[in-house]
C-alpha cells in the first residue's frame, strides 16, 4: 500500500469514527428532546383538562420538536461531515499535524504530484500517534448510548405505565391507549344523552364533572331550525354535586353539549317523536295515554272482546 493510500485510509477511519459519534449523539439528543417535550406538554395540557384542542396542539408541538431534533441533531451533522471536516477536527486535537492533514485532504490524491508523497510521509508519522478513536473516545460513545437508552426507557414507561395525569397525558399525546382503558382522566358525563321525546315535552339535562372542578358550567344548544348555538348556564343540583338545566316544552329536535372550563362533552341529539295521528287524536279526546289504547284497555274494547258493557252498548237487546 502506497503512502497516499495509507493516509487516505487514515482519513476514512477518522470520518467513520466521527460519523459514529454524530449518530450516537443525535440519538441521545432525539430521545432526550422527546422525553423533555412530552413532560412539558403534558403539564401544559393537564392545565386544560386534556381537552381535544389542547391535545391536538400539543401533538403538533411535539412533532415540531422531534423534527428539529432530527434535523439539527442528526441530519445536518452527518451531511456536513466530509474528508476535510474530519481532517480539520483531527488537526484541532493534534496541532502536530501543522495543517498537513488538511492540505492532503483538500488535494486530489489521484494526481501525480511528488509533493503529495512527501506530504503523506510526514503526515503519517504524526497519524501513528493520533488514533481515530481519540477523536470520539469509547467513553463518550457509551455516555451517548446510556443517555439515549435511559431517555427512551423512561419515555416508554411513562406512556405505558406512568402514574397519574403524567402517564395519562403521555399516552394521549403519543396516541396510545390510556392506562385506565377507555375511561378519560377528565370528563363530563351528560344525562340523558341521545334521546327521543314528544313534542312540547320538558327535558332535564344533568352534567357530572369527573376529575374537574369548575363552577362555570354551560349548556350549548342548537335547534333544528336554527344555525347558531345558544348557551345558558347550568345550575348546581340541590343536594348533589352535578349541574342541571331543563328544556321547557321542546318544540323541535335539538343538538346540545355541555362545557365546563376548558373541557366540553360529546354532542348529543334530542329528537322529537313523530306521533301517530289517530292515537294522538284519540288520546286528546278521551284523556288517556297511548299505551293503554295500544294494550286494549277499557276504551279500546272491541266487539266480542269480553267487555260486556261495551258489547251491550253496541248490540242492544231486541224485544
Amino acid at each position: 500500500m502506497s503512502l497516499r493510500d495509507q493516509l487516505n485510509s487514515y482519513i476514512q477511519q477518522l470520518e467513520r469514527r466521527l460519523r459514529l459519534g454524530a449518530m450516537f449523539r443525535g440519538g441521545a439528543i432525539l430521545t432526550s428532546v422527546a422525553l423533555t417535550t412530552t413532560v412539558v406538554l403534558v403539564l401544559i395540557t393537564n392545565a386544560f383538562a386534556f381537552s381535544r384542542w389542547s391535545i391536538t396542539s400539543a401533538r403538533v408541538a411535539l412533532l415540531f420538536a422531534l423534527v428539529l431534533a432530527i434535523t439539527f441533531g442528526i441530519a445536518l451533522p452527518l451531511i456536513a461531515l466530509n474528508r476535510r471536516r474530519a481532517a480539520r477536527q483531527a488537526e484541532n486535537m493534534y496541532p502536530q499535524f501543522k495543517e498537513r492533514l488538511v492540505t492532503f485532504a483538500e488535494r486530489d490524491s489521484d494526481k501525480r504530484e511528488p509533493f503529495l508523497d512527501l506530504l503523506a510521509l510526514d503526515t503519517l508519522d504524526v497519524a501513528r500517534a493520533a488514533e481515530p478513536k481519540s477523536l470520539v473516545p469509547d467513553r463518550k460513545l457509551a455516555t451517548f448510548l446510556g443517555v439515549g437508552a435511559v431517555s427512551l426507557c423512561v419515555l416508554v414507561w411513562l406512556i405505558l405505565a406512568g402514574p397519574g395525569y403524567l402517564g395519562h397525558g403521555a399516552a394521549l399525546l403519543w396516541a396510545a391507549t390510556p392506562h385506565g382503558g377507555s375511561a378519560p382522566f377528565y370528563d363530563i358525563q351528560v344525562v340523558p344523552g341521545d334521546i327521543s321525546v314528544r313534542r312540547n315535552s320538558d327535558l332535564m339535562v344533568t352534567a357530572q364533572l369527573i376529575g374537574l372542578q369548575s363552577q362555570n358550567v354551560r349548556l350549548f344548544a342548537r335547534y333544528q331550525s336554527a344555525s347558531k348555538w345558544d348557551q345558558v348556564p347550568m345550575h348546581p343540583q340541590a343536594g348533589g354535586s352535578g349541574f342541571q338545566f331543563v328544556f321547557g316544552g321542546l318544540p323541535e329536535s335539538v343538538e346540545y353539549y355541555v362545557e365546563a372550563g376548558p373541557l366540553d362533552s360529546k354532542h348529543f341529539k334530542c329528537t322529537r317523536d313523530v306521533p301517530l295521528p289517530f292515537v294522538d287524536a284519540f288520546a286528546k279526546c278521551h284523556g288517556t295515554a297511548r299505551r293503554r289504547f295500544a294494550r286494549g284497555g277499557r276504551h279500546g274494547s272491541r266487539p266480542g272482546s269480553g267487555n260486556r258493557q261495551a258489547d251491550a252498548g253496541r248490540h242492544p237487546r231486541v224485544g
